[in-house]
């Protein structure tokens, strides 16, 4: 499965999740508020704009990973379209459980008993920091650039901090 058909799928779904979470009966009282979800979302399309996971033709991550230039990026190409397919998995089982269901408090690694729910939340945030993480290495993505541009700075500005106190 290409990257741009695992995107565009997981955030359709992703989408039907945040408008499930408006309209349930229980949305008041959800142990992950809907505006957790829609940061989540938001992430991931910004994600999905830095990297150009939705550009046509040769722009598209697609494209750019179809032969990577450096061999670490063969697995975070292959990577990336389970992290959106476990994503999708997970909100797709949000929406087809019982809100009820995944509320109940689930027994964890940690001392605190967490609901089904919050379970999954973390496990989607964490997936999106993956995306985010897995960006910065990324030929031609904007937060590789960004990146880059701090690291120059921050070395000329080293430089010019430690020339003048001498």
């Amino acid at each position: 499965m290409s990257i741009e058909a695992a995107l565009t799928s997981c955030l359709d779904t992703f989408t039907n999740l945040i408008k499930y979470t408006e309209t349930t009966k229980y949305h008041q009282s959800l142990t992950v508020p809907t505006s957790s979800w829609a940061t989540q979302l938001n992430r991931l399309r910004k994600w999905a704009s830095d990297v150009g996971a939705l550009e046509p033709g040769d722009a598209s991550l697609d494209h750019v990973l179809r032969e990577p230039p450096r061999l670490s990026l063969y697995a975070i190409r292959d990577h990336i379209p389970e992290l959106l397919n476990s994503i999708e998995g997970m909100a797709k089982e949000i929406i087809e459980d019982d809100i009820a269901a995944v509320e109940e408090k689930h027994e964890g690694a940690s001392d605190k008993p967490e609901t089904l729910l919050e379970v999954l939340f973390g496990c989607i945030r964490s997936h999106v920091d993956s995306l985010e993480q897995y960006a910065r290495h990324l030929p031609g993505s904007k937060t590789e650039w960004k990146r880059s541009s701090r690291v120059e700075y921050a070395v000329v500005a080293d430089a010019q901090g430690s020339g003048g106190d001498g």
